[in-house]
């Protein structure tokens, strides 16, 4: 009998999430407010459109391939020092006008950039999915880590099974807040 050799197939959902968004330059990360992120990709404080699209492609692949924290850095890290968005300068606010020094590229950064967006798009493609598959499969489950690093109030969320359509998950549907791994 032939071997079958599977290949991995990128996320479709997340790929398609991730792709139809527009982008949004912030200085700050509250410049771009909660729902506009699903909208928008932004970086704080990378205010030219060139840096952003460098940024977005090199996430863009990350969640088309199935790229690691480690390449994605190798790959980018490059070329934001090459355009000089590489740790700690000194920028203007637009908003405010204040000079301040403040964190530009750096090994942190990437790994936050990195983990947000794969985080949400992933969840987005996996709600994409959960819609459309709602009649035969009607009931989610809310599933924490719970280590020592899970937040105590999403503990208790742990195990809670609702319909797919329950007024609850608009608001509890991971990931809930910063580096949720829900």
């Amino acid at each position: 009998m032939p071997r079958v050799e599977l290949q991995a197939l990128p996320p479709a959902e997340a790929v398609e999430h991730f792709r139809s968004k527009g982008f949004a330059l912030g200085f700050s990360w509250q410049d771009i407010w909660e729902g506009e992120h699903a909208r928008a990709f932004t970086v704080a404080k990378a205010m030219r459109l060139d840096l952003l699209e460098d940024i977005r492609q090199a996430v863009d692949r990350a969640i088309a391939e199935g790229t690691t924290l480690d390449r994605f850095r190798e790959e980018l890290e490059p070329i934001l020092r090459a355009k000089g968005w590489w740790g700690r300068r000194e920028r203007v606010d637009p908003q405010t006008g204040a000079r301040s020094l403040v964190q530009l590229g750096s090994p942190r950064r990437l790994k936050t950039i990195f983990q947000v967006n794969m985080r949400t798009s992933y969840a987005a493609g996996r709600w994409a999915r959960i819609t459309r598959l709602a009649a035969t499969r009607p009931f989610l489950r809310y599933v924490a880590v719970l280590d020592s690093r899970t937040r105590p109030e999403h503990r208790t969320w742990h195990g809670t099974v609702l319909p797919v359509d329950h007024t609850w998950w608009n608001t509890h549907y991971p990931p809930n807040g910063w580096n949720c791994r829900c």
